[in-house]
């Protein structure tokens, strides 16, 4: 009789599965276009790989981590914003209120990607989410406690993002660009950069990681031998194949070499150019050529120069060595040679966060398909089955292919026009990202990954040389972070009542 039942009901929703697979695909698609290109924008923009490339490694690295993380936080966002218990006995409102998720979303996230806006898919999730539910019975059954986390998570990621980001950032400005023989330092650096992005990534990875791979049965001491495995093969691969292959490249490269020339960093000679601002006039005055030898210091920089300008004195833009703003914002320019040096190693970041965002915004396109298969085949509101590998996959292709079509427009906002982005930086905003967002993933927390690379760019772009942020971008930019969540939401409650006043 109960077989009977369920196999009524399938007849009856069918057409639920179907339609929900057409709109999570396209839903799959939007944030492909709008959200996957933030992954490699910043690789763009720096210059170190082309449209084309990212293209290809977003392919990659999003579908391998939405098959390895992302049924953790599908799990998160089709059981833990709602209530399921509310909706037993009423499982064609919860199939339909997943179906107006996926329609409200997907409107607005391609209207963004239209108006080339870097929004946040969780954002849009959520907010549909709530409208639907509110539709339907109002705030009965929302999980406050659950929403307020992810909430805070909005306001918490982008900060700590970009703390991360700023943290390394610094580390490599004053170990290697502050240098006075900087490209040799960024080569004896290059190991232990390989050794913590390798490291970091399987053990994100690997760590109560995938359980078709039984991962998530590994003991917390296999997870480290391996992560450390990996990482000091890495460092190894790092320190006696890569680098010297890496340093003979850009040395035999004479555009490279006579940027260096020019800026008076090749063979380990520093040329410094002091601005003088007085009120009449600026007045360049470009050193003599030091012999970094006989520097006394490494990195000190020198101290403020006062120069006379008929009546007018003016000081040098030149902070002091030890003024606490020359820590945080050095005006040396980087070193073209090392600018090279970083370009591979910001390809490598920029796959950890393809693999970061796949992993942890795979979620948002499938999570409503996911809940209404499980509902259809149970026959439930519990949803107690695993989330299918298929399905997985579909919203990884569906990103990919809104990537290919139209991820150049949001790219070009996210790359080019927050701040001016080198590989160093690119490198620097990779990495915070990503490693906010991986784990974040493994906590099942669904942050936005667009807030937390606009928060490490912003963070970033505020202590490197150039010291720029457009802000009228980045206003543009919170403005749709804030009308995301309700914007979603009316779509999906229009959708919600559109389909309860015709199919319940």
């Amino acid at each position: 009789m109960l077989d009977e039942a369920l196999q009524l009901f399938q007849q009856e929703m069918l057409w639920t599965i179907v339609v929900g697979i057409v709109i999570a695909f396209i839903l799959a698609f939007a944030i492909g276009a709008n959200d996957t290109a933030n992954s490699f924008g910043t690789s763009v923009g720096s210059k170190v790989i082309t449209l084309r490339q990212a293209y290809i490694l977003a392919s990659i690295f999003e579908t391998l981590g939405a098959i390895l993380l992302g049924y953790k936080v599908t799990d998160t966002m089709r059981k833990g914003v709602i209530d399921l218990a509310v909706y037993e006995n009423h499982e064609k409102e919860l199939m339909l209120g997943q179906l107006s998720v996926l329609t409200g979303c997907g409107i607005w996230l391609l209207v963004a990607t239209f108006l080339t806006l870097p929004v946040s898919t969780t954002h849009s999730i959520v907010g549909a989410t709530l409208g639907y539910s509110m539709t339907l019975h109002g705030f009965q059954g929302i999980r406050w406690a659950k929403v307020y986390r992810i909430f805070a998570s909005w306001i918490v990621s982008p900060m700590l993002s970009g703390m991360v980001s700023v943290f390394f950032y610094l580390f490599l400005d004053h170990t290697v660009f502050r240098r006075n023989h900087p490209f040799k330092c960024g080569i004896l650096l290059l190991p232990l950069l390989y050794f913590l992005c390798a490291g970091v990534n399987v053990f994100a990875i690997v760590y109560e990681g995938s359980h078709y791979l039984n991962f998530d049965k590994w003991p917390l001491w296999a997870v480290i031998t391996v992560s450390l495995a990996f990482a000091t093969g890495a460092a190894v691969l790092a320190r006696y194949v890569i680098a010297p292959r890496l340093e003979k490249s850009i040395l035999d490269n004479p555009i490279v070499r006579d940027e260096a020339v020019e800026m008076g960093t090749a063979s380990g000679s520093v040329q410094v150019k002091y601005i003088v601002h007085s009120e009449s006039t600026k007045i360049l005055l470009d050193s003599t050529e030091l012999d970094s030898e006989n520097s006394s210091s490494s990195d000190q920089e020198p101290i403020a120069a006062e120069v006379e300008t008929g009546s007018h004195r003016g000081a040098s833009t030149v902070a002091p060595a030890n003024s606490i703003l020359n820590f945080f914002r050095s005006d040396k320019p980087e070193d073209p040679l090392v600018a090279r040096l970083f370009s591979f190693l910001q390809i490598m970041t920029a796959c950890f966060g393809g693999f970061a965002h796949g992993g942890n915004d795979v979620s948002n396109a499938i999570a409503p398909l996911v809940s209404i298969w499980a509902i259809y085949y149970e026959g439930s509101a519990a949803q107690n089955s695993d989330t299918p590998i298929g399905l997985l996959v579909l919203g990884s292709v569906g990103m990919c292919i809104g990537l290919y079509t139209l991820g150049h427009r949001v790219i070009r906002t996210v790359g080019k026009n927050l701040t001016q982005i080198t590989p160093t930086s690119g490198f620097a905003i990779e990495f915070g990202a990503a490693v906010t967002v991986l784990f974040a993933s493994k906590l099942g927390l669904p942050i936005s990954s667009t807030q937390c690379k606009v928060g490490s760019i912003v963070a970033v772009g505020l202590v490197q040389p150039s010291h720029s942020v457009q802000w009228h971008t980045f206003r543009n930019i919170a403005f749709s972070w804030l009308v995301t969540l309700p914007v979603a939401g009316f779509l999906s409650a229009a959708a919600m009542f559109t389909l309860k006043t015709f199919f319940v």
